[in-house]
């Protein structure tokens, strides 16, 4: 027979009072939960699956593509990714890849300095260089490298020298919010 003051729980029991918490916990959120009909999220009209999906930017009026394309494992001349190889990217693949993406709707692209060793932003802005630079949208960002190994004034003049192959876009309405290195 159990003891009731017994602190100590078999698994069965444990198991019993998890479950019983689970449910109550789940019966609490629920009721917020609402189905597809009801929801404020859903589309207004079928999604289309032959092309492509845009956000638009309540601000600037800018359609962004919903997919993005990421730009971290670039492919190499040896058939490598040059994430994890110092071949050199292959360049005419590249610019391949974003010109399908482009013709599927793909104008969000996604980098970063730290991409393939350093050469994703350059393989990416020569591929893109060749488009309107109003057709497209590039995201890119500064790696949080230790203060220790990485200062400042190394990230700033990282961010001064991102995406030096493509040429400011007609959105690019203010100046960089980066203060300057000097």
């Amino acid at each position: 027979m159990k003891n009731e003051h017994n602190k100590n729980l078999d698994r069965r029991d444990f198991l019993k009072v998890l479950g019983g918490a689970a449910a109550v916990t789940s019966a609490t959120f629920l009721p917020g939960c609402k189905n597809k009909q009801e929801s404020a999220y859903t589309a207004t009209t079928d999604i289309p699956t032959d092309q492509m999906t845009y956000r638009i930017n309540p601000s600037t009026q800018d359609r962004v593509s919903l997919l993005g394309y990421g730009c971290m494992r670039w492919p190499t001349v040896s058939n490598n990714s040059a994430r994890d190889s110092s071949d050199d990217i292959d360049q005419e693949t590249v610019n391949k890849l974003v010109d399908v993406a482009i013709a599927h709707g793909v104008n969000y692209f996604d980098t970063s300095p730290a991409y393939c060793k350093g050469r994703s932003e350059r393989a990416t802005g020569i591929a893109l260089s060749r488009y309107p630079r109003d057709k497209y949208f590039i995201a890119t960002k500064l790696s949080n490298f230790a203060p220790s190994t990485w200062s400042r004034e190394a990230s700033i003049a990282m961010y001064h020298n991102c995406l030096l192959y493509t040429s400011p876009s007609p959105r690019d309405r203010q100046k960089s919010r980066m203060p300057s290195s000097a």
